[in-house]
């Protein structure tokens, strides 16, 4: 066995004066604490109130952690849960709820060892039992989590997942109360960073048991994070308050953080000038200038892991054929896009996994867009001028998605392509196309720093979030043996084997990575740029 992660335990030593002085000092020292009982009373009052406005982008469909799809809801989970493994103030992946772990030689093994502090919100003990019925619960297809595949790498977990095993398949084990097992169905060395994501985090069974569906509502939702639900107004706003169980609620600065839905990006920012939000996390590219010389030190520019891409309906025609698909390709400009259509730092993209994920460098050839080469292949599949292709591209609402998506529209108009372009709001967006209802779309995805994140997206096994439906043998072969290897170097290869295959067939059109916009106003404390763009509310102070 090796050591994944192991740290020490800390622990804070308190001294005190000798009797003896309190006794010959008697006036002074009763003086001296009265001043210190002031001092920490103000203390007291003032951490009390210690509480930050956020804005989160859209309204959370759900707050049930086996059950979220969208970014905003990940981030309220990750304040309310914690999961075997963490996010430090960086975006570190780090011990969480177990303090450390190993893995077997052969990596197919996972042995946890949880924390002995851990505390459920109601006092109750977090045990590895927990984490079994969690994990069982998100493979369950009744839970019909849109995210269950994200743990496939788990023994048992896609037959669970699918029906063809029941629950108690899945190959997750309590030896006791405070280690848990996991075997694996094949060698996933990025397992400890899957597993912070909310699919793998515990609830509470007592409380599901009880509440049901309801259990995620305020007065019912019994957490094991930094935080517990205080109260959520359906497009108001959802307020956190701290968890006084939390095994390191005593470092906390924070009293309350409170995330309001701000789906209109220029109406966040005029909230964020007047005062009302503290931090957002998008803002006008036409201010990033101004913002830079008069509110330096609050404005914040950042690269994202994640890539934004074109996804095409591979089930409906003519996207069914892959000289279309490549036509559509050919004709998009992405150094146009982000130099002179976003203009705010985004890095353009030809390949499906983004450049700052580790190790693994994309042997994908760029694409220069070849408008002649887009028409013949249009002609050969019996477009032209007088039958010319019509295509609807979904698109998330918003000025920076519909300033894309127009200029998407013009390059497919010079090559004789109408296009008319429909937009959503967030979740009915990502809804539509889980359900396969869109021809053409933006999507993206982000946040984790290994290749199979991005790449499992274009597996046939992966589900709704395989958005377009791709299916292609050689593709999942290649996905198939990566997962099967256990050196990381043969697997980075098989991957970039699988990357070039994949998108020869031209299933996804990447665009670009994005960079993260935010403004957090001056005084918040603890709030670190990174590249997965997570900052979990425990580390912010006011």
């Amino acid at each position: 066995m090796h050591t994944a992660y192991d740290t020490p335990r800390t622990h804070a030593l308190r001294g005190s004066q000798p009797a003896r002085n309190l006794v010959c000092w008697p006036l002074a020292a009763t003086r001296a604490r009265g001043w210190l009982a002031a001092l920490f009373a103000l203390a007291a009052a003032s951490l009390a109130g210690a509480e930050l406005h956020i804005g989160n982008g859209g309204e959370p469909l759900t707050l049930d952690p086996q059950r979220y799809n969208l970014r905003l809801e990940q981030t309220i989970l990750g304040d309310l849960f914690e999961g075997l493994t963490t996010v430090d103030a960086q975006g570190r992946i780090v011990p969480g709820a177990a303090e450390r772990w190993e893995t077997s030689d052969d990596g197919l093994t996972w042995t946890f060892h949880l924390r002995n502090e851990g505390r459920w919100s109601d006092g109750k003990a977090v045990t590895a039992h927990d984490f079994v019925f969690s994990l069982r619960r998100l493979l369950n297809p009744g839970t019909a989590a849109s995210l269950a595949y994200f743990l496939y790498p788990i023994a048992g977990a896609e037959a669970v997942n699918i029906g063809n095993e029941p629950p108690e398949a899945l190959g997750v084990q309590a030896i006791d109360d405070h280690t848990l097992v996991i075997r694996l169905e094949e060698p996933f060395p990025f397992l400890a960073e899957r597993l912070f994501y909310p699919t793998g985090s515990p609830v509470p069974k007592h409380v599901v048991s009880e509440h049901g569906d309801d259990w995620v509502k305020a007065g019912n939702m019994v957490t094991n994070g930094a935080f517990v639900l205080d109260e959520w107004v359906p497009q108001g706003h959802v307020r956190l308050r701290r968890n006084p169980a939390w095994r390191d609620a005593e470092n906390m600065q924070l009293e309350a953080v409170t995330y309001h839905p701000t789906y209109d990006r220029s109406a966040a920012y005029n909230r964020f000038l007047s005062g009302e939000l503290d931090i957002i996390g998008d803002f006008p590219p036409g201010e990033i200038k101004r913002l830079q010389a008069e509110r330096g030190n609050e404005t914040h520019l950042s690269p994202l892991l994640s890539i934004m891409y074109l996804v095409f309906n591979t089930t409906a025609k003519p996207f069914d054929d892959a000289r279309v698909r490549r036509a559509l390709a050919l004709a998009i400009n992405r150094e146009l896009i982000t130099g002179r259509v976003l203009k705010s730092g985004e890095i353009p993209s030809h390949s499906f996994v983004p450049r700052l994920v580790a190790d693994f460098a994309s042997q994908v050839a760029p694409h220069t867009p070849d408008p002649a080469t887009a028409r013949t292949l249009l002609a050969a599949a019996g477009y032209g001028e007088d039958n010319p292709l019509e295509v609807t591209l979904r698109h998330i609402a918003g000025d920076d998605n519909k300033t894309v998506q127009v200029a998407i529209a013009s390059m497919w108009k010079a090559i004789g392509v109408s296009t008319r372009l429909h937009h959503a709001d967030l979740a009915s967006h990502f809804a539509a196309l889980r359900q396969g209802d869109f021809e053409v779309a933006e999507a993206g995805w982000f946040g984790e720093n290994n290749p199979e994140h991005y790449l499992e997206l274009l597996m046939s096994a992966t589900g709704e979030v395989n958005y377009g439906r791709f299916q292609d043998a050689d593709y999942d072969s290649l996905m198939q043996r990566a997962k099967a290897t256990v050196s990381l170097a043969e697997r980075i290869t098989l991957m970039q084997q699988a990357e070039v295959r994949g998108l020869s067939l031209d299933p996804v059109v990447p665009l670009y990575s994005v960079t993260i916009r935010s403004l957090v106003r001056k005084g918040v404390r603890g709030w670190q740029a990174n590249p997965r763009n997570v900052h979990p509310a425990r580390f912010l102070a006011d």
